[in-house]
C-alpha cells in the first residue's frame, strides 16, 4: 500500500517536474530578453541564474523519476492504463513531456550560454 502510494506521487511530481523544466527556460529567457535586464543586468542575471538552476534540478527529477516511473509502470499502471484503452492517450501525453523537455534542453542551453557570455542581451520590448 504504501509503495502505491509513493510510486503514485512519483508519478504526479515527475510529470510536474517536467512542466517545471519547460517554464523555468521559458522564464528565464524572458527575464533575459525583458527591458530590466537592460536597465538593471546586475539584478536580473542572478534571477535567470536561480530560474536555470530550478530548471537544471527538475531536469534531474524528471530523470530520476521516470526510472522510477518505468521500473514501476507494468505492475502500477499498465493494468489500469490498458483496461480502460488509455494507452494511446498515454503515448500523446509523453510525446507532448519529450516535446517540453526537448524545448526546455534548447532554451536552457540558450540561457546558460548567454549568462556565461556576460553579454547585455537587447530587449525586444517595445518602446
Amino acid at each position: 500500500m504504501v509503495t502505491a502510494i509513493l510510486v503514485m506521487l512519483n508519478n504526479y511530481f515527475h510529470d510536474l517536474s517536467t512542466a517545471v523544466f519547460a517554464v523555468s527556460a521559458i522564464a528565464a529567457w524572458i527575464v533575459l530578453r525583458s527591458r530590466a535586464m537592460e536597465q538593471a543586468p546586475a539584478a536580473v542575471r542572478p534571477l535567470a541564474a536561480g530560474l536555470v538552476k530550478i530548471g537544471i534540478a527538475s531536469f534531474v527529477w524528471t530523470l530520476f523519476g521516470g526510472m522510477i516511473r518505468g521500473i514501476t509502470y507494468r505492475e502500477y499502471e499498465w493494468a489500469e492504463a490498458a483496461g480502460r484503452e488509455q494507452v494511446p492517450v498515454l503515448v500523446l501525453k509523453h510525446v507532448i513531456l519529450f516535446i517540453l523537455v526537448a524545448a526546455g534542453i534548447v532554451v536552457h542551453y540558450r540561457v546558460h550560454r548567454l549568462l556565461r557570455s556576460g553579454e547585455t542581451i537587447r530587449s525586444t520590448a517595445t518602446e
